[in-house]
């Protein structure tokens, strides 16, 4: 048994909003932990499975590699905003914030990939939390993590979504179906008893994402 992956350790400092919204990146993305790192390389916060001494070792040392790729004198690289690493052991993602400052992941072995809308709502979040410069595109769509009760009859159909702590049924229009969809996703358009239309997305790992109510 993996228990590194599974017993989470003592933090050395107490936890924040930041920290809760970290842990839902986590989740999402099925990563060991991930921090947020300033432009100096300090860990502001950080949530996962690992000790907090070695994210916070890994956030700065990704948050350089990121400064030193900007920095080179090759075209195009004072541009990179998405880095990822694959080792022997484990694999890490370090993406960039406004104001200096990223995410760090460190994700399981052989694995770099990340589920964009987690990481959509993880820097919507911190961006707002922090104060920072968006570095989200205009119009992106601002995906949320949402929990979904499938239908009895379909198991892969939506039948209704848990928000404002209340199951709210929901009737399936349609597929959704947009460029922005992986071959391993499905997507619905949905409607809530209030009238209120959505997008819904299932995403390999098995977690669903809403876009904002319509």
């Amino acid at each position: 048994m993996n228990t590194r992956a599974r017993v989470a350790l003592a933090r050395d400092q107490d936890a924040s909003q930041f920290s809760a919204i970290l842990l839902r990146l986590c989740d999402g993305c099925a990563a060991h932990a991930a921090a947020l790192v300033d432009k100096e390389g300090e860990t502001v916060d950080y949530a996962g499975r690992i000790s907090p001494y070695e994210i916070r070792v890994a956030a700065a040392e990704l948050r350089l590699v990121l400064a030193f790729t900007r920095a080179a004198e090759v075209p195009g690289f004072r541009e990179v905003n998405d880095i990822r690493i694959r080792t022997r052991l484990r694999s890490y993602a370090v993406i960039g914030l406004g104001d200096g400052y990223a995410i760090v992941l460190e994700l399981a072995r052989h694995s770099s990939a990340l589920s964009k809308r987690a990481l959509l709502q993880a820097t919507r979040e911190l961006e707002s939390e922090a104060g920072i410069a968006s570095v989200l595109p205009p119009g992106c769509t601002p995906w949320s993590r949402v929990e979904v009760r499938l239908s009895s009859e379909d198991a892969r159909r939506p039948e209704a979504l848990w928000l404002n702590r209340a199951w709210q049924v929901v009737s399936v229009l349609g597929r959704y179906r947009s460029h922005d969809l992986e071959p391993r996703e499905r997507g619905y358009l949905a409607r809530l008893p209030s009238g209120a239309e959505l997008s819904l997305v299932r995403e390999p790992l098995g977690r669903w994402f809403m876009d904002d109510l319509a």
